[in-house]
């Protein structure tokens, strides 16, 4: 790997900037970590500074998600070439042989991504491959939790490789949640939503751009698999999935199309699955599989009795009472409103715990949206995290304290709709 820089400043220690600078000195680049959000990080390897003081920089890093920055504006006036963190984390990962003999998938997207990388691994593993799947749930080997849970922001792709590798193991194949893009490491780049776009970057971007780093960092031969309303490549390397795509569903919910010439296959879905959320994120899933060479026979084998990730709209029971259980990292105030959507169907009470835990520090629900939310709501809600304090009503300290009051509220044959931003 040759970046032609000197010194390389790597902006946002907050999502693995310090990780990233640390495998920049350690492969004999002179790095150093900006705290642009004054954490008061610091590191024994890697030189902390504030914005003020990071100065003579010929090469600049910086997160695509992060407001414009006085940084990233001077190296662009300056000339100072700008990469972002997942074009870092790719290339370190490729420079320091990390996957070298294993395959890989990457997996982005606004919804769907954790249930598509679950559902692969479980895919690939009928496949017959060992399988390192690293997600917003955690991080695990044959299905099996292993090492410490991570964020699915680019950097620590490399501290999952080392958690395995630590632990022993070897994987055949890995599957790498990413937020907001790709880091060109995958032989297929699975992209699960591309049409609910948002702002990024303090409202100067688009997820949607950031998501095509995907298409445009992929290595040579690498495959992209995306929804069939959209045509990314316009070549044979990309894999389309829904209505009128090279994967889609039948009428009666079998699998079919193009790439399984003729064949079908049979999700058997658990019972009461919630196709509307989950529908989607399997086919992209079985996409990808079909396309690592997992056989329609394998795909079938890990959706058969699927019922959901907890957080990911699924149903369960707790005590007695129907639980909709929506509390993720991901959840947006358009998941809070499809979760109450799902639930107007039932006939009891229902009881609503909305809001955030305080250690949520990248986009949180919107405070005056999610106090709407909860003054139209014609039952009780029960309203977590200090910054829904103003609005009337019951208040608790986390999502488990929530779901004790949503408890004490409520019988069996209630509903209890869960909706809090969280990292579980």
């Amino acid at each position: 790997m040759d970046l032609d820089a000197s010194r390389i400043a790597v902006l946002d220690v907050n999502h693995g900037g310090l990780t990233l600078a640390e495998e920049l000195q350690s492969l004999g680049y002179d790095s150093f970590a900006v705290d642009v959000y004054g954490s008061g990080k610091s590191s024994d390897g890697i030189r902390v500074v504030k914005p003020a003081d990071a100065t003579a920089f010929d090469l600049l890093v910086a997160p695509v998600h992060m407001a414009p920055h006085r940084l990233v504006g001077e190296a662009v006036r300056r000339g100072v070439p700008v990469l972002t963190h997942h074009r870092l984390a790719g290339l370190l990962i490729e420079a320091t042989g990390r996957l070298r003999g294993m395959k890989s998938v990457e997996v982005t997207g606004t919804y769907g991504k954790t249930t598509s990388c679950t559902l692969l691994g479980k895919m690939l593993q009928a496949k017959g491959e060992h399988v390192l799947v690293h997600a917003s749930t955690g991080l695990t080997f044959d299905g099996r939790p292993v090492g410490e849970r991570l964020s699915i922001t680019p950097a620590n792709m490399l501290l999952a490789l080392d958690s395995a590798r630590r632990a022993g193991l070897h994987p055949t194949a890995c599957v790498f949640e990413v937020s907001l893009g790709g880091c060109g490491t995958a032989d297929v780049g699975a992209i699960t939503t591309l049409d609910r776009d948002y702002q990024i970057a303090g409202g100067t971007r688009r997820s949607f751009t950031a998501k095509m780093q995907m298409v445009e960092y992929r290595k040579p031969g690498s495959t992209i698999v995306h929804q069939a309303s959209y045509m990314l490549t316009g070549g044979r390397d990309e894999i389309s999935f829904g209505e009128g795509g090279d994967l889609q569903y039948a009428k009666d919910r079998t699998i079919e199309g193009p790439l399984i010439e003729g064949k079908t296959i049979d999700p058997s879905f658990a019972p009461g699955l919630d196709f509307d959320s989950y529908g989607d994120p399997a086919l992209c899933a079985a996409a990808a599989a079909l396309r690592m060479g997992a056989s329609p026979e394998a795909v079938s084998a890990a959706l058969a009795g699927f019922d959901g990730i907890p957080g990911r709209m699924k149903r369960d029971l707790i005590q007695g009472r129907m639980l909709l259980d929506n509390s993720c990292s991901g959840l947006s105030i358009d998941g809070v409103l499809r979760a109450i959507e799902k639930s107007s169907g039932h006939t009891g009470r229902r009881v609503l715990v909305l809001g955030e835990e305080r250690y949520n520090v990248c986009d949180g629900l919107d405070p005056a949206r999610a106090a709407g939310i909860a003054e139209s709501w014609a039952g009780e809600v029960v309203l977590v995290g200090d910054r829904l304090r103003a609005v009337n009503g019951l208040h608790a300290a986390s999502l488990e304290e929530g779901i004790r009051e949503a408890l004490s509220r409520t019988a069996p044959g209630d509903m209890i709709i869960s909706c809090v931003k969280t990292w579980r």
